[in-house]
This record gives structure tokens, sequence and C-alpha cells, in this order.
């Protein structure tokens, strides 16, 4: 059977977006995240996350994703420790490279794979009421202890389009998130590389959680869903590492590629110019990468999804091209149109 999730980045006055969290633990999700970015209308997601708490008695919480730039692994330890006590057990990390804020903090995100690493290291420690010591490459602790009761198992996912960073998951993370690539071979890609790194570990990939992290919009009209994701999908593009193009784009105009690293050496111009294009990005391009259509477009899309063996599907929704509001617009009839059908599917 497969569980759903939502997540949304928190730009919506926080008693509207806490009330959200108990309408989808009300229709029957699982799982309630948010993203952590700044300086584009983001509230704090801890704050936010904490507001959720206590609105909400049985879905579960937490960033989604958070990174060790902005957040530095400790704190986000103390963080996301004190928002499982708050909500009895039901908080949850996800990591990852990070998206924003980069250059108004005059951060540099280096070695990232490296800085996950360590992070994972240090928090899983903390979580277990060591007192951690740690000399890493990027980060070091001393004498480090919370000083206060923490579930030891609190999970600890790893999200990523990267090859690199989704073996890191297989190999020392409790789940894999794996994002944007929700389709055939991208599938098969992202799940071999989280294989390779539960092999390094002595784990199976069963023994790694898979979550589908996937931009979605529902519709009447499939076309205006395909719209919605648009912006989204494209900025998703351009952020990927260029080396998995071959894989994740076969079966399309061989100049994508070309055309996508353009548009990435553009810097932000060339976002718009990649968003505006649709000889290259066209509707089916970004369907790849997306959960956007009609009701049945959806339900099809997830039993593809699903038939790789990934049962949770957390949903980054969008209600219109470039927006981060109204997420109700999604996740009602998504709930009432989809969910329902794939229960009865399983049967």
């Amino acid at each position: 059977m497969v569980r759903f999730g939502v997540g949304m980045a928190p730009v919506e006055p926080l008693k509207k977006v806490a009330s959200l969290a108990k309408l989808a633990e009300e229709l029957g999700f699982e799982h309630f995240v948010h993203a952590d970015q700044r300086f584009s209308g983001e509230k704090d997601v801890f704050v936010t996350l904490a507001a959720d708490a206590l609105n909400t008695t049985t879905i579960k919480l937490g960033p989604c994703v958070s990174d060790p730039f902005c957040r530095i692994p400790a704190m986000l330890a103390v963080a996301i420790a004190s928002l499982d006590e708050l909500s009895e057990g039901r908080a949850l990390l996800a990591l990852g490279a990070g998206g924003s804020g980069f250059a108004q903090m005059h951060l540099e995100r280096k070695h990232v794979n490296d800085a996950l690493r360590e992070t994972v290291t240090m928090i899983r420690g903390l979580f277990r009421g060591e007192t951690v010591n740690f000399d890493g490459r990027l980060y070091r602790l001393t004498d480090a202890r919370l000083g206060f009761d923490v579930r030891p198992d609190i999970p600890i996912l790893v999200a990523s389009r990267s090859p690199l960073n989704l073996e890191l998951a297989g190999e020392i993370a409790d789940g894999a998130i794996i994002a944007t690539y929700v389709s055939g071979a991208q599938l098969a890609f992202a799940i071999e590389r989280v294989r390779a790194g539960a092999k390094k570990a002595g784990r199976r990939v069963e023994d790694v959680r898979l979550i589908s992290w996937v931009y979605t919009s529902i519709s009447d009209d499939g076309r205006q869903a395909v719209e919605n994701v648009r912006p989204f999908v494209t900025q998703a593009l351009l952020n990927t590492s260029p080396a998995a193009y071959p894989v994740i784009l076969d079966g399309f105009d061989q100049a994508l590629p070309s055309f996508l690293r353009k548009c990435r050496g553009m810097g932000q111009a060339g976002l718009e110019v990649a968003y505006r294009d649709r000889t290259y990005l066209t509707d089916d391009v970004i369907k790849r990468f997306s959960i956007a259509g009609t009701a049945e477009d959806c339900i099809q899309k997830i039993k593809e999804i699903n038939s790789f063996g990934i049962d949770e599907i957390w949903l980054r929704c969008f209600s219109a091209p470039r927006s981060e509001v109204e997420h109700e617009k999604v996740i009602v009839p998504f709930a009432e149109k989809v969910m329902p059908r794939l229960a009865a599917d399983t049967r």
C-alpha cells in the first residue's frame, strides 16, 4: 500500500500552515514536512513545525530539507530532538545539500558529501545520549552532549538527486528521499545508487526506506497542472548534476542536455530562459519529473513509482505556476480522487 506525505514551503500565515497540517492529518496523509529555506518569504522551519506539532496528534513532522551549512549539525540535533519531545515522538530529520540563502549569508556550500556524512555521524551520537567528540574535514565537536532525554532512533533521511549523495543515503541513512526522479530510467538510476551505498555498509537496499519526493499538481485541466509544476521542475533540472543527464534525459531531444548546461552557466537569467522554453522543455519532459495532470494521470504515475518498490510518496504541492500558497487546492482533490483509488487497487 502506498503511503503519502505533504511538503510545502511555509510562506502563508503560520496559523493557516498549522491548520493545513491538521487538514493533511485528517485527509490521511502520514507526513507533513516543510522546506527549510529563507529569503523568499519562508517562515522559520522549526517555529512552523512546533505550530504543526501543537495542532496535530499523529502525523509525522520534520524539515525537508535542512542543510548542514545554514544550520550547523549540533544545533540541528537540538532542534530535531526538541521537536520530537514536543510532538511526542513524531519528528524526523531530512538532510540535503541546501538550496537557498547562501549568497545572502556569504556561505560556501563545499564538500557536500563529506558535510552530510559528518552531520549524520555527529547527530546520531547526540541522539544516543553520548558525549560527542568529533574532528572532521568540515566540523568539530568537543564534549558536546544534549543533556536531555532523546529518542535514539529519530529517523535521519538524506534527500538528493546527486548520485554520490544517493549512494551516501544507502550507506548511512535510515532512508533515501529520491528527489524529482519519478519515471522509469530515472528511478532505476537512483535506486541503483542507493543500492551501491547500502552494499558498502553490508546492508541491502531493502533495509533503506525509499521515499519519492515529487512536484505535484492535480486538476481536471491536465495541461494546467503541468504548467503549475513547470517552474519547479525546471529549477530542479538546472540544479541536477549534469553527470546524470545522459540517463535521466534519455529519449528526449539530444540537444536538451546541452541546453540545460548552457542555462546553468547563465545563473538566474538562465533559469528564466529555461522556464520560458518549450522547444526542449516540452510538456513530456515536465511530466517525466512530476505527478501532474488529471486524477487518472496522477494514479498512473504513482503506480509507476510504486512498481520500483517505493511505497512512500511525499507530494510537494503547487496550485498555480510560481505559487507556494493554497496547498489545499491540491491535497483535498488528491485525497478525494487519487488515494481511495490506489487503496482499492491494493485490496
